[in-house]
Protein backbone atom coordinates (compact mmCIF):
# COMPACT_ATOMS: atom_id res chain seq x y z
CA UNK A 1 0.00 0.00 0.00
CA UNK A 2 1.20 3.60 -0.62
CA UNK A 3 2.54 4.83 2.65
CA UNK A 4 0.62 8.12 2.77
CA UNK A 5 -2.96 6.32 1.81
CA UNK A 6 -2.13 3.30 4.73
CA UNK A 7 -1.47 6.33 7.41
CA UNK A 8 -4.73 8.36 6.36
CA UNK A 9 -6.70 4.79 6.45
CA UNK A 10 -4.60 4.32 10.14
CA UNK A 11 -6.00 7.94 11.37
CA UNK A 12 -9.50 7.76 9.73
CA UNK A 13 -9.41 4.21 11.95
CA UNK A 14 -7.42 6.33 15.07
CA UNK A 15 -10.55 9.15 15.15
CA UNK A 16 -13.44 6.78 14.46
CA UNK A 17 -12.07 4.86 17.15
CA UNK A 18 -11.89 8.09 19.36
CA UNK A 19 -15.48 9.31 17.99
CA UNK A 20 -16.93 6.13 19.28
CA UNK A 21 -15.53 6.18 22.66
CA UNK A 22 -13.46 3.35 22.45
CA UNK A 23 -9.56 3.08 24.11
CA UNK A 24 -7.47 2.83 21.93
CA UNK A 25 -3.47 1.52 22.84
CA UNK A 26 -1.69 1.40 19.52
CA UNK A 27 2.27 0.93 19.07
CA UNK A 28 5.03 -1.33 17.84
CA UNK A 29 4.62 -4.05 20.19
CA UNK A 30 6.83 -7.65 19.64
CA UNK A 31 6.17 -8.77 15.89
CA UNK A 32 3.96 -11.75 17.06
CA UNK A 33 1.39 -9.82 19.93
CA UNK A 34 -1.32 -10.06 18.25
CA UNK A 35 -3.95 -7.51 17.83
CA UNK A 36 -7.28 -7.93 20.08
CA UNK A 37 -10.42 -6.14 21.36
CA UNK A 38 -11.03 -6.46 25.15
CA UNK A 39 -15.07 -5.19 25.21
CA UNK A 40 -14.99 -5.44 28.74
CA UNK A 41 -12.38 -2.56 28.94
CA UNK A 42 -13.24 -0.88 26.22
CA UNK A 43 -10.03 -1.16 24.60
CA UNK A 44 -8.22 -2.00 21.36
CA UNK A 45 -5.06 -2.65 21.09
CA UNK A 46 -3.20 -2.36 17.66
CA UNK A 47 0.23 -3.96 17.23
CA UNK A 48 2.08 -2.17 14.70
CA UNK A 49 5.26 -4.24 14.43
CA UNK A 50 2.74 -7.28 13.47
CA UNK A 51 4.89 -9.88 11.74
CA UNK A 52 2.61 -9.18 8.44
CA UNK A 53 2.99 -5.46 8.95
CA UNK A 54 0.60 -4.80 5.78
CA UNK A 55 -1.93 -6.65 7.97
CA UNK A 56 -2.13 -3.95 10.37
CA UNK A 57 -4.93 -1.66 9.05
CA UNK A 58 -7.21 -4.66 8.37
CA UNK A 59 -6.55 -6.17 11.78
CA UNK A 60 -7.02 -2.54 13.00
CA UNK A 61 -10.80 -2.24 11.20
CA UNK A 62 -11.19 -5.93 11.91
CA UNK A 63 -11.05 -5.53 16.05
CA UNK A 64 -12.85 -2.23 15.41
CA UNK A 65 -15.35 -4.21 14.21
CA UNK A 66 -15.69 -6.50 16.92
CA UNK A 67 -16.18 -3.68 18.92
CA UNK A 68 -19.26 -2.26 16.54
CA UNK A 69 -20.84 -5.64 16.10
CA UNK A 70 -21.53 -5.70 20.00
CA UNK A 71 -19.61 -9.06 20.51
CA UNK A 72 -17.96 -9.79 24.21
CA UNK A 73 -14.82 -11.55 25.17
CA UNK A 74 -11.44 -11.12 24.27
CA UNK A 75 -11.04 -11.75 20.63
CA UNK A 76 -7.38 -11.84 18.69
CA UNK A 77 -6.36 -10.90 15.49
CA UNK A 78 -4.46 -13.77 13.63
CA UNK A 79 -4.86 -14.44 9.81
CA UNK A 80 -4.61 -18.01 10.67
CA UNK A 81 -8.21 -17.85 12.08
CA UNK A 82 -9.57 -15.04 10.69
CA UNK A 83 -12.09 -17.39 8.21
CA UNK A 84 -13.79 -18.45 11.79
CA UNK A 85 -17.47 -18.62 11.58
CA UNK A 86 -16.98 -15.71 14.86
CA UNK A 87 -14.83 -13.77 13.19
CA UNK A 88 -17.21 -13.63 9.54
CA UNK A 89 -18.83 -10.01 10.97
CA UNK A 90 -15.46 -8.40 12.30
CA UNK A 91 -13.69 -9.02 8.33
CA UNK A 92 -17.44 -7.83 7.14
CA UNK A 93 -17.21 -4.63 9.17
CA UNK A 94 -13.50 -4.45 7.98
CA UNK A 95 -13.89 -5.12 4.52
CA UNK A 96 -17.16 -2.79 4.53
CA UNK A 97 -14.99 0.28 5.82
CA UNK A 98 -11.99 0.25 3.95
CA UNK A 99 -14.48 0.01 0.56
CA UNK A 100 -16.04 3.81 1.64
CA UNK A 101 -12.51 4.70 2.46
CA UNK A 102 -11.51 3.87 -0.81
CA UNK A 103 -14.82 5.60 -1.89
CA UNK A 104 -14.12 8.65 -0.40
CA UNK A 105 -10.37 9.14 -2.19
CA UNK A 106 -11.91 8.07 -5.28
CA UNK A 107 -10.52 4.82 -5.55
CA UNK A 108 -12.20 1.74 -7.37
CA UNK A 109 -11.00 -2.02 -6.92
CA UNK A 110 -12.69 -4.75 -9.33
CA UNK A 111 -10.12 -7.31 -8.35
CA UNK A 112 -10.34 -8.66 -5.21
CA UNK A 113 -6.63 -10.18 -5.07
CA UNK A 114 -5.45 -6.63 -5.81
CA UNK A 115 -7.79 -5.12 -3.01
CA UNK A 116 -6.33 -7.57 -0.43
CA UNK A 117 -2.65 -6.77 -1.49
CA UNK A 118 -3.26 -3.24 -1.37
CA UNK A 119 -4.48 -3.12 2.13
CA UNK A 120 -3.17 -6.33 4.03
CA UNK A 121 -6.41 -8.09 3.55
CA UNK A 122 -5.69 -11.88 3.93
CA UNK A 123 -6.33 -13.77 0.69
CA UNK A 124 -8.26 -15.98 2.13
CA UNK A 125 -10.74 -13.36 2.09
CA UNK A 126 -10.81 -12.90 -1.66
CA UNK A 127 -14.50 -14.14 -1.69
CA UNK A 128 -15.50 -11.66 0.66
CA UNK A 129 -13.79 -9.27 -0.56
CA UNK A 130 -15.49 -10.27 -4.44
CA UNK A 131 -18.88 -9.86 -2.77
CA UNK A 132 -18.90 -6.58 -1.58
CA UNK A 133 -17.00 -5.70 -5.17
CA UNK A 134 -19.92 -7.06 -7.40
Amino acid sequence: MIMCLKDDLMQTLTDFTWDHHFGLEIGPYKPGFRSCSIPEDNLIIINTNWKNKEEVPFSFAHELGHFMNGDDGIRYYDSATINNKCERGANEFAVKFILNFCKRYGLTFSNPITFCEQFGVPTTLEDLVASYLN
